[in-house]
């Protein structure tokens, strides 16, 4: 079950359909501490609208904070974080952000299944 603080804080943090935040590691942070885990990865790119083609995604929602700017669905994505550690999870996003410079890699989350971003243990 997740909690009504994390829902609160999904609703009025996340930036589109996707769970994109703009402080990725605040929310990482909320989540764990809520008891919450992740165990898949997506990326996305934040680039300009209209210089997308040079964006290594494709396609993506438009930046709530500046219609100028979008999230560009990349296809870089990876699973097998459920049996990970938050901090081996945050090594691994900035391990991924350092690796493609010139773009400004976002992350969105995900547990299991599509659209399901994560899981809330139960006792």
């Amino acid at each position: 079950m997740i909690t009504q603080a994390l829902k609160e804080y999904i609703e009025k943090y996340k930036l589109c359909a996707e769970y994109l935040f703009e402080d990725w590691e605040k929310f990482l942070d909320f989540l764990y501490l809520q008891k919450g885990s992740v165990s898949a990865i997506l990326w996305w790119d934040h680039c300009k609208r209209a210089e997308q083609h040079h964006s290594i995604g494709r396609g993506g929602y438009i930046d709530p904070n500046d219609p100028a700017y979008m999230y560009a669905e990349t296809q870089i994505y990876e699973d097998g974080f459920a049996s990970k550690s938050l901090d081996e999870i945050k090594e691994y996003i900035r391990y991924i952000r350092s690796a493609y410079p010139g773009f400004d890699l976002i992350p969105s989350f995900y547990h299991d299944e599509p659209k399901i971003f994560l899981k809330i243990e139960t006792s």
